[in-house]
């Protein structure tokens, strides 16, 4: 692998980190974060809106349930009996994938423009949507284990599509605040 190599390298690279980085989110937010299968055959499918039921066994009809925005069946989405908490919890990893979202795409502009000067502000945005998609991972991964009744007797595996992304989003921003960071670094020291 290449080193980036001068200040205004790694600004790029950090620039360059960021802008992915919101791509990846973006994808996180709508593609299958993994699936189901329960014992009579029928699959499921999770993402950070909701979860769909399948049709996989003869007579099952495909269903969707949507916690963001509500809609479709309801009894889908019913939390499990002792995961009312983890329920809860499942249903913010939409938003905090957003808002990362959102963070990273400002924190493109934010760089791109140079500004604020307080360079601290400048690591802090993408430092921000790093921990904000570690935290859609970890509520995605306790809650569909443990927050949904229709999962109960089929835990699912994460490893969709969508949850690559939203990991590919915490790596991404975690180099472009490295990144700039380092950059930073080499002013100072010149």
């Amino acid at each position: 692998m290449m080193a980036v190599r001068g200040r205004r390298g790694r600004r790029i690279a950090s620039a360059v980190a960021i802008f992915l980085t919101a791509i990846a989110l973006q994808r996180a937010c709508t593609l299958p974060w993994g699936r189901a299968a329960a014992p009579d055959g029928t699959t499921y499918e999770l993402t950070a809106v909701g979860l769909s039921r399948l049709a996989s066994p003869p007579g099952v009809v495909r269903s969707d349930c949507r916690w963001w925005p509500r809609y479709g069946d309801a009894t889908l989405c019913r939390a499990a009996p002792d995961g009312a908490v983890a329920h809860a919890s499942l249903r913010f990893a939409y938003p905090l994938l957003q808002v990362a979202l959102w963070l990273s795409v400002a924190s493109v502009f934010l760089q791109a423009l140079r500004v604020p000067r307080q360079r601290p502000l400048q690591v802090a945005v993408p430092l921000a949507a790093c921990i904000l998609s570690g935290g859609a991972i970890a509520v995605m991964s306790r809650g569909a284990r443990t927050g949904l009744a229709a999962l109960a007797d089929a835990p699912p595996a994460l490893g969709g599509a969508g949850h690559t992304f939203a990991i590919a989003a915490v790596v991404l921003s975690a180099l472009s605040a490295a990144l700039l960071t380092e950059s930073f670094s080499a002013a100072r020291d010149a």
